[in-house]
């Protein structure tokens, strides 16, 4: 069932919005360097697939947050790989509290990639072996389909920067939710609290594109429901998101 890894975090003051909460970004970027930390101490780091001529990309997150980390909190942030299917796996996340409380849990879902030709490739025995998934394991890894939006409600524009590009030479993948997150109107940002996001990566995004981000927004009571598409100035989609927003008690 996976090899688990964990790894203790305090909260710095450049992660955490004005309630000295930690953004949403912050939790991502806690996956993925907990997710890196484990394939570095495994042997099977970005060296080690770079020679091999591969690379793991992100296809999908869903993560659900019961409370966020505060500012100067110390939290443990535990992975551990669930189940490879083909050229798929899939990779589990949970981050706990000081009381060993578990506050954030989360899914993600890659595609081993040939980086010369761009591809999935299947992945390869040593992965099942260095990351502790039985060969045999016949788990299925289920990827449900995201809602994509009907009717644009707003849309805003950015543009791909230096520090937007990851070592694969295309968008970091946090950059989408902060460019989704971005785009709805402050007073969203301010009277709710995003509780549940699901991201999936269609097309990959490089220096200087043009950046489309539009929403489509649904109330139910005290809920937000959000779509949200991110896409190039070619109409070209490249990530869609679903966010679910619970309203703020004064």
């Amino acid at each position: 069932m996976g090899i688990k890894t964990e790894k203790e975090y305090e909260v710095h003051y450049y992660e955490v919005n004005y309630k000295l909460e930690c953004k949403i970004s912050s939790i991502i970027n806690y996956f993925c360097d907990i997710g890196t930390f484990q394939s570095e101490s495994l042997g099977v780091g970005i060296d080690y697939l770079t020679e091999r001529r591969l690379a793991w990309v992100f296809y999908r997150y869903d993560i659900n947050i019961k409370r966020y980390p505060k500012f100067g909190e110390k939290i443990k942030v535990v992975t551990k790989a669930k189940s490879f299917k083909k050229f798929y796996a899939s990779r589990e996340y949970e981050i706990y509290d000081e009381n060993n409380e578990k506050i954030v849990d989360g899914e993600g879902i890659f595609l081993l990639i040939n980086i010369d030709k761009r591809r999935a490739v299947r992945i390869p025995d040593d992965q099942y072996t260095a990351y502790g998934v039985e060969l045999d394991e016949k788990s299925d890894i289920k990827i449900e389909k995201l809602e994509k939006l009907q009717e644009v409600t707003s849309k805003n524009f950015f543009k791909v920067r230096y520090g937007d590009i990851d070592s694969n030479m295309h968008v970091n993948n946090v950059r989408y939710v902060e460019w989704a997150v971005e785009s709805l109107p402050l007073e969203i940002v301010l009277n709710y609290e995003l509780k549940d996001l699901s991201v999936v990566f269609e097309k990959e995004c490089k220096y200087g594109a043009e950046i489309i981000a539009s929403y489509e927004l649904r109330e139910d009571n005290d809920e937000l429901i959000v779509l949200h598409k991110i896409e190039n100035d070619e109409g070209t989609e490249l990530s869609i998101l679903k966010s679910r927003w619970i309203k703020l008690k004064n």
